[in-house]
Formats: C-alpha cells, sequence, structure tokens
C-alpha cells in the first residue's frame, strides 16, 4: 500500500517537476552517493556502524530549486541475531522531496534539501513484525564541478522514521525510532 501510494506521489512529482522545467533552464540531473552512517538514539544502542548506497534523480522547477526522488539502502551490523550471532540490519526504502541551491561563494555551490523517507527496517534477513513508516530526512553539502555538468557533491544528512517492531510470536510490541546520520559523497550527472 505505502509503496503504491510513494509511487503515486512521485509520478505526480514528475509530472508537474516535468511541466515547470519545461519552462525552466533547470537541468534534470542523476546522482549516485555512497554515504558512512551513524546510527543514534535508542537506535544506536542496537546497530553498529554502517554504509549507505543511494541512487536518485532531481528535477528543477525552478532556477535553483528542484524536487527529488531516490531509493536507499543502508546496512548496519547488530548482535541481534538468534543465539548471539551477528546479523545485518538494512533500512532501505524510497524519498522525495525538495532540494534548492544556496548563492555561490567561490565556484563552489552550497546545497540544503528536506524530503519524506517511505522506509522499512529488516532484522537478520526477517522482515517479520517490522513495518514500513514514513519519516523525514534533512541534508546539505556542497556541488563542486567537475566538467561541464559533472559534479561531485559532498554531504552530511540525517534521516529518521519510527517503525513497529514485534517478537515472541507477536506477543512483545514496541516502537523502535529508526535514526542516524551519514556523511558521504555523491556523483551528480544534468542533462
Amino acid at each position: 500500500m505505502r509503496k503504491s501510494l510513494f509511487a503515486g506521489v512521485a509520478l505526480a512529482l514528475a509530472v508537474v517537476a516535468s511541466d515547470a522545467a519545461a519552462q525552466s533552464p533547470v537541468p534534470f540531473s542523476l546522482e549516485g552517493r555512497v554515504d558512512y552512517a551513524a546510527p543514534t538514539g535508542d537506535f544506536g544502542d542496537v546497530m553498529e556502524e554502517g554504509h549507505s548506497f543511494s541512487g536518485g534523480v532531481s528535477v528543477g522547477i525552478s532556477p535553483g530549486l528542484g524536487v527529488y526522488g531516490s531509493f536507499s539502502q543502508t546496512r548496519f551490523g547488530t548482535d541481534l541475531g538468534e543465539d548471539g550471532d551477528n546479523a545485518d540490519a538494512i533500512d532501505q526504502g524510497f524519498s522525495a522531496g525538495l532540494t534548492t541551491a544556496l548563492p555561490r561563494f567561490a565556484g563552489v555551490a552550497p546545497w540544503v534539501g528536506v524530503g519524506a523517507v517511505f522506509h522499512q527496517l529488516e532484522i537478520g534477513g526477517n522482515d517479520d513484525g517490522i513495518d514500513e513508516d514514513i519519516g523525514f530526512e534533512v541534508g546539505g553539502g556542497l556541488a563542486l564541478s567537475l566538467a561541464r555538468n559533472v559534479r561531485l557533491t559532498p554531504g552530511v544528512g540525517y534521516r529518521r522514521y519510527a517503525t513497529e517492531v514485534s517478537g515472541l510470536g507477536g506477543l512483545v510490541e514496541s516502537e523502535l525510532d529508526v535514526e542516524y546520520f551519514t556523511a558521504g559523497i555523491g556523483l551528480n550527472i544534468a542533462f
């Protein structure tokens, strides 16, 4: 249900953005990112540091303002496996939001973004008892030109959403705030 909702929202944003982009000189761009992820709060108490891979698209709706959609997968280590074994925890899903470029300074273009995340947490390959939920993300960084339409985009971010986790055959339920900071680098290609 939530994936269908996200697909509908993403399609609506893409249609609106493409209409606006047709009237605006702001480009369409693709980006791939690799990030280090540091869990925080109660989530940090049970998860170890991890890494994230993501890919996304952005469409300009006016100069300096764009809408984006992306998919990310973040993998954390944990000792929550059966019999104390290590098990990976995977946070993955879609994001959609707005990004804006700030005024250039000395050839460097700062950027900030904010969006909604539609994510699910899976622990040890088992997603039973864990639901997907809607949360938010914020981020910022720099855009450094490598060529005419190619930019290196170092940045930092914060992602958070709450999910219900159940155990003992569904008898025990608790809410877990999935929250973590990221720091990494992306490669952005504008068309």
